[in-house]
């Protein structure tokens, strides 16, 4: 695979961890580049699973891939506008950040079972997706800092639900 398309399948690939990142840094900014690195290895290592496993696996995930990551985006979406009343704010403990870092790399996954089924390597991509996906999700301080939303954490847990209603409607498609 050559490294123009690897690049875009990163950059794509990236997107999803990018909104999230954003949605809820805007709360708290403190935990982006912690966010970033767990979303660049989570999107980095599916692919190296998915390769693994190969044909089998392909037909077991996309039946309902899209279905696990939206109830989990929504789920988080709906906790984070619940809570923007309360005293208590949204936060982004160690499980919440493997929730969201598996929940946005399952595509990853998928793309990882594409690239053994053409017999690419796969190491050279699931670097370049880590990366990518990194440095996108970094890119967030800079974003965050220049909005100013009053009420961060409904406009965050609707990005999430959006993402998940987008991710079911592109698999039903």
């Amino acid at each position: 695979m050559d490294l123009i398309l690897t690049v875009l399948i990163a950059f794509t690939l990236s997107i999803d961890a990018f909104s999230v990142v954003l949605a809820t840094g805007m709360i708290d900014k403190k935990h982006i580049v912690k966010m970033s690195l767990s979303f660049g290895i989570f999107q980095g290592f599916m692919p190296v699973v998915g390769w693994f496993s190969g044909n089998e696996m392909k037909h077991f995930i996309s039946s309902f891939d899209h279905w696990i990551a939206f109830f989990i985006l929504s789920a988080v979406g709906i906790k984070m506008i619940y809570e923007s009343n309360m005293e208590k704010k949204f936060k982004i403990d160690l499980k919440m950040l493997m929730i969201l870092s598996t929940a946005t790399s399952i595509d990853a996954l998928a793309i990882g079972i594409a690239f053994s089924i053409i017999n690419s390597p796969i190491i050279i991509p699931a670097i370049i997706i880590a990366i990518v996906t990194f440095f996108m999700c970094l890119s967030v301080t800079f974003i965050s800092d220049r909005m100013k939303i009053e009420k961060a954490e409904i406009f965050g847990g609707i990005i999430l639900i959006l993402i998940g209603v987008k991710m079911l409607i592109e698999h039903m498609i």
